[in-house]
Formats: C-alpha cells, structure tokens, sequence
C-alpha cells in the first residue's frame, strides 16, 4: 500500500464523521471491505490518528463521559489543514497510476462525493492520459523486446505483457466511470444528495456527509 493510503482513509473517515473516534473508524474501514485491499490494522489507524493530531491536521474534542457514565473515546475532528490535505490525498490518489497497489485508488474512490463532478471528471481526464501513455510504452517495449539476444531469457517479456494487461484494466475502469459521471451517475459536491444512510444504521446513525 503507498505510504500516504492510511493517512487518506484516517482522515477521509475522519471527515465523513467529524468528529470520529479510533473504534467508529475501525467499524467504518471494516464495511468497507479494507482487510481486503488495503493493510490497514488497528494499531495503524490509531498511530495514524495521533501523527495527524500532532502534525495539526486533526484536534481532539474535549471527551465527555457516555450515558453509562463511562469515559468517553477519545474523538478527532479535522481542522482546516487537515480539511486542505485530505483534498489534495483524495485528488493525487485518483491520479496516481504510478502506485503498485490498488489501494491508492480504492481509497480515492470512497471519498470522490467530497469533490464537485468537474473536478473529478478532470482528475480523472489526467489519469486516462496517464494510462495511456504507459500502454503505449509497454506495447514499445514488447515490440522491442529481443527473445533470442543474450540479455535476458525470452521468457522475460511476460512481464510487460502483465504490467500492460494491468494498465488496459486501469483504461477500462476509467473510461467506464468517466462515461458514468458525464451521463449524471452519482452525486458530488454541491448536488444533492442521490444516498443517504438510514437513521437507524449503527454506524452512521443520523450522520450525512456535511458538503
């Protein structure tokens, strides 16, 4: 997973939530399905939320106690920094088809509602062409590739064909969204809302995403 996915799904949730304590972050990443994209482990959300605290992007809120009179979690809000770096992770992961795990863009996609759709179908525009220059270079470096030289062994060039069968499904899937969002699918930043979560979910509760 490249470094800064943890920071974005800690933070992303964080804002979803505001504020959010390390448990409801753990149940939210868990229904994401996270175990099964991204290394994600409790002590790395917690970690994560007492570096982002100490670099200034989140500020906890004063505890208060629960109905039962237990101590309460402790809960993080993110402040305006933490506002401006969770927007510049959400767009860089959607445009990083240099990364060499999917969880750059998974994560990225599960915060696309805070951006507007022209933003989105732009980022996404920079991705298309990403990817397309790196299929063209894949497919030179196939046809260049030399089976008999004495370089390599032949069968070496399975590599490329694997590298280019991962930028063709990367092709796919941003073609497919972006002819989606155009045709109006989905709701972005400043629509209204297509999804809200029922009031009685146990993790979202009465909470919506606050555009």
């Amino acid at each position: 997973m490249a470094p800064y996915s943890t920071r974005l799904l800690v933070l992303g949730v964080v804002r979803i939530f505001e504020p959010a304590h390390g448990y409801l972050l753990l149940q939210e990443l868990n229904s994401w399905k996270v175990d099964q994209w991204a290394n994600v482990k409790p002590g790395s959300v917690y970690s994560a939320l007492s570096t982002l605290a100490k670099d200034g992007l989140l500020e906890v809120v004063e505890p208060t106690k629960d109905d039962g009179g237990s101590a309460a979690k402790t809960s993080y809000r993110t402040t305006a920094a933490g506002i401006e770096e969770f927007t510049r992770l959400v767009k860089h992961a959607l445009t990083d088809t240099d990364s060499h795990t999917i969880a750059t863009t998974m994560s990225s996609i599960g915060f696309l509602a805070f951006l507007t759709r022209a933003e989105v179908l732009t980022l996404l525009g920079e991705r298309l062409r990403a990817c397309t220059a790196r299929l063209a270079e894949l497919n030179s470096a196939i046809d260049n590739f030399d089976t008999t030289g004495p370089e390599a062994p032949p069968h070496v060039v399975e590599h490329f064909y694997f590298m280019k069968s991962i930028v063709e499904g990367n092709l796919s899937w941003t073609r497919g969204i972006i002819a989606r969002l155009e045709r109006g699918d989905y709701s972005f930043r400043g629509e209204e809302p297509k999804w809200t979560p029922p009031e009685d979910d146990p993790i979202w509760g009465n909470r919506h995403f606050d555009r």
